[in-house]
Parts: structure tokens; C-alpha cells; sequence
């Protein structure tokens, strides 16, 4: 019920969005969300079983960078949801493989196979940009291209266009590496690495 009051809400407000930000905030836990087409949409969500030693090391290696840019989510959904009432092939393809990813994602980390996990993170975000080209920008580019060699993973959070990048660091690599990495190059702009845990 709360789920589906917040997501009446942001339609009342006319900022778009959907019912994953809900799910992925109130629910604990790693979980796969899925949902069959239709006016009543019925939510399944699953919980991923991870082994203790790969949530360790994810815990270990994810974390969240600000991009020091505000944005409204707004505009992006409105682009990406027009594409796919519009049978946009390129928007299609993309959402096709989203879903794939999710699925190969959830094996991998069942599996407690956190390197493979992270390559297919990357994956969504080549997909992301397909659908979308608007879900990145200069800033966030840049700071991918900076930490690069310091990271095996990368995806935004929401629909992009700033706000929050999550990113899974290559083992040996510590936060405070990737800190340190950041602020040479970006000082005082805002961008910032946040500590997170996920539970």
C-alpha cells in the first residue's frame, strides 16, 4: 500500500518515476522485482540469497559517488517511456537486455560470483545509455574515466543525469583510494564517495 500511495504521489506531482525506488528502499535485502503487464500490476519480489562470503566482499567493495549535480528524474523517464510507446527498436532492444542482465545478475550473485556480477553491472550501463543517451553527462562521464583502472563495475542510480553513481572496486582498491582519486581531480565541485551498507 505504501509502495503504491508514493507512487501516486510522484504521478499527483508530476514528477514521474515508478514503483522501484519504493521497493529497492523499504525491503531489505538484494531482490529481484518483477512485474506482468497490465492496468493491476501485481509486484514479485524475491529476495537473492547471497553466500556470506560474497556479501562480505560486496560490502567490502560497493559504494555510492555524489556526482555534486542535482537533476529531476522527470524529463529522463518522460524520454525513455516515450521510446517505448513509440516501439522505439533501439529503447526495445535495450529494455529487452535490461531484463536479461537483471536475471544473469541474480545468478551471478547467487552463485557469490562478485567479479561477474560487476562486469554485467557495466553491461546495464551500456544499456542505460542506449535507451537513453540523456542518463549521463560530462560530469559523470569524467568521473568514470578517472576511476577506471580503480573499478570493475559502474551503473547511476534512478535515471542518471546526476544525483548518485554506484560503483564495485576492483579487489585491493579501497574506498579511501577511490576518495583520494576523486578529490585530486575534482576538489570542492561536490563530488563525493559515500560509505553504504546494504542489509
Amino acid at each position: 500500500d505504501l509502495v503504491n500511495s508514493v507512487l501516486r504521489m510522484e504521478q499527483f506531482m508530476s514528477t514521474g518515476g515508478g514503483w522501484q525506488d519504493q521497493i529497492g528502499g523499504l525491503l531489505k535485502g538484494v531482490k529481484l522485482t518483477e512485474i506482468d503487464a497490465g492496468d493491476n500490476q501485481e509486484l514479485s519480489i524475491k529476495e537473492i540469497d547471497i553466500p556470506k562470503a560474497a556479501l562480505d566482499e560486496l560490502h567490502e567493495r560497493f559504494c555510492l559517488i555524489y556526482t555534486g549535480q542535482r537533476r529531476l528524474a522527470r524529463n529522463l523517464l518522460r524520454e525513455v517511456l516515450g521510446k517505448y510507446i513509440g516501439s522505439d527498436p533501439e529503447a526495445l532492444d535495450a529494455l529487452y537486455d535490461i531484463k536479461n542482465l537483471a536475471e544473469l545478475m541474480k545468478l551471478e550473485l547467487v552463485r557469490g560470483n562478485i567479479d561477474a556480477f560487476a562486469r554485467l553491472l557495466t553491461k546495464h550501463w551500456e544499456c542505460s545509455k542506449r535507451l537513453d543517451s540523456g542518463c549521463t553527462n560530462t560530469c559523470i562521464d569524467q568521473i568514470f574515466a578517472t576511476i577506471d583502472d580503480l573499478i570493475d563495475g559502474k551503473m547511476i542510480c534512478g535515471a542518471g543525469g546526476g544525483g548518485f553513481l554506484q560503483v564495485i572496486l576492483k579487489k585491493g582498491v579501497t574506498k579511501q583510494d577511490l576518495r583520494t582519486r576523486l578529490f585530486d581531480v575534482f576538489a570542492d565541485s561536490g563530488v563525493e564517495v559515500y560509505d553504504c551498507e546494504i542489509f
